[in-house]
């Protein structure tokens, strides 16, 4: 074995430490599939700028509800500030219920509410796996203008990244062409405030929430489970909207 895949399984071997004490927070089953290229460096240059409409906050409030409280790793927020609807999803990068909504529905969101000014969306992780958990790290790793798209890279290449034959270095590939060294890789997975940080989310939203599977959306506060399609978010969106336009 190389002294480069040492050092990833190295990693790979804290990390599950780390993960021992949250996996019992909920259940998941599914198996996804992962592979990267050098076009993904082309997809985060040509991606939307996650600073301006998609914005990145720090900060925490501990007398908020876990909705409320901000992302304590910096927010990962899709849409305008003043969207009078707000999404959260917890998802987990290796979960291919929430790979397909990214792939397939998060874009019809996103041209029909998103772009218009109407919804935002914050991404916060729930992983259930230490690939999942080391793709959260390295999200809140990368610079934060390309937090987003970074994102949404390993969702849509979810299926080539976990299934390689190695998924630690394929996913070291992708974040090497998001700005990552493999200094930078390692130091991130190392980084036991990042992991504590998720840790944080993820057992706010098990324990005050009920979130127990991915993905899991509130909808202005109203949950929503699984992978559900355009319609069944607009079965609760038009009526926030339509409320929202009302009291304008």
């Amino acid at each position: 074995m190389s002294k480069q895949n040492q050092i990833i399984v190295a990693i790979v071997a804290v990390v599950l430490v780390g993960l021992v004490a949250i996996f019992g927070v909920g259940q998941n089953t599914d198996q996804a599939e992962g592979n990267t290229d050098s076009a993904v460096e082309n997809e985060i240059a040509q991606a939307p700028d996650p600073a301006g409409p998609a914005g990145t906050a720090a900060g925490q409030d501990d007398d908020l509800g876990a909705l409320e409280s901000p992302n304590p790793l910096g927010e990962i927020v899709l849409g305008q500030a003043d969207a009078p609807v707000t999404i959260v999803e917890y998802s987990s990068l290796t979960c291919p219920h929430c790979g397909a909504f990214h792939r397939e529905t998060l874009p019809e969101l996103t041209k029909k509410y998103i772009d218009p000014g109407l919804v935002k969306v914050y991404f916060r992780p729930f992983p259930f796996d230490p690939y999942a958990t080391a793709g959260a790290m390295l999200v809140h790793c990368v610079s934060p203008a390309a937090r987003g798209s970074f994102l949404d890279i390993l969702f849509k290449r979810q299926q080539q990244w976990i299934q390689a034959e190695q998924p630690m270095l394929a996913l070291q590939g992708i974040a090497q062409q998001a700005g990552l060294s493999e200094s930078d890789f390692v130091v991130c997975l190392k980084d036991q405030k990042r992991l504590d940080g998720i840790r944080n989310i993820q057992s706010r939203a098990a324990d005050e929430l009920g979130v127990r599977s991915t993905p899991t959306f509130f909808i202005n506060g109203d949950k929503l489970e699984g992978n559900q399609p355009l319609a069944a978010f607009e079965k609760v969106l038009k009526p926030l909207l339509a409320n929202a336009r009302g009291a304008q």
